[in-house]
Order: structure tokens, then C-alpha cells, then sequence
């Protein structure tokens, strides 16, 4: 199928490669298809249904090594999760400046490659935040 997107113009993607959120994003509820485009280590979650819609993602477990989730058994079931191999999960990046970026270890986007079912998680108790700065300097990113 052909999607539009505002940042990557048209793309051509397979139904296997859309994956599916059942309960939206916050805020974009009304939203349950996304494709997942990689570029330079970091990631774009894009919207199937509304072009202009896509959130940056990055690998949190790189750039915040002490970075630690547990999903609980409800999370795991709603997604279908039986072994941690079968799973991504990504940070949603904020851009606060070029070079700071405000990095949500709090809800995290949790995805059962699998099974192409993705949701953002609220992680109960975390000692994590909404904004957690990465800086990039040059190639390099640096987290605090």
C-alpha cells in the first residue's frame, strides 16, 4: 500500500510491516497504525492514517545504559508477550534544541515484533521522568 507522510513523502509499505496499536497513543487515540522507519539510529514511529503525525523514537537502553523496565503481567498479556526476544522498546524524543532532546523514559513505546502490537506503557513506580536530556555533540549523544 502507498502511504503519505509529511517528513518522508510517499512511501510504499507491506501490511507486514504495519503494526498495530490497539489503544492509540495518548492524545492519539483515535490513531492504531504506525510504521516503524529507522535513519541513523534513531526512529520514526509514522502514522498510517494521518500524514502529518510521527513521533521520534531512540533506543533508550543505548543512550541510558542504567535504564531498566518491568512490564507487568497485564502489559505482557495485552500485548501477547511471552519471551523478552520478541520485544522492542523505544523512548519518545522531544527536539528542545539541536543539540538537547528531552527523552520520555516513562512511558515507553513497547512493541511484541511478533505480533505487531504496540503500546505505550506507563511504568508504575519508575524512578523515571517525562524529559530525560540527551545532548548530542557532533556524532556523539551523551545522556544525563
Amino acid at each position: 500500500m502507498q502511504i503519505k507522510t509529511a517528513y518522508f513523502g510517499e512511501l510504499e509499505v507491506g501490511e507486514d510491516k504495519i503494526l498495530f496499536f490497539p489503544w492509540g497513543l495518548p492524545g492519539f487515540e483515535h490513531l492504531r497504525r504506525f510504521i516503524l522507519l529507522e535513519e541513523k539510529g534513531f526512529f520514526w514511529l509514522q502514522s498510517v492514517e494521518e500524514e502529518n503525525i510521527v513521533f521520534a523514537l531512540c533506543d533508550p537502553f543505548l543512550y541510558f545504559p542504567d535504564y531498566e523496565i518491568e512490564l507487568s503481567s497485564t502489559e505482557c498479556q495485552a500485548l501477547g508477550i511471552t519471551s523478552h526476544r520478541e520485544v522492542i522498546v523505544l523512548a519518545i524524543m522531544n527536539i528542545l534544541s539541536a543539540q538537547e532532546i528531552g527523552v520520555n523514559l516513562l512511558a515507553p513505546i513497547v512493541i511484541n515484533c511478533g505480533l505487531k502490537i504496540g503500546k505505550q506503557v506507563v511504568l508504575e513506580g519508575s524512578p523515571y521522568g517525562l524529559r530525560h536530556i540527551l545532548r548530542l555533540e557532533g556524532a556523539n549523544a551523551t545522556s544525563q
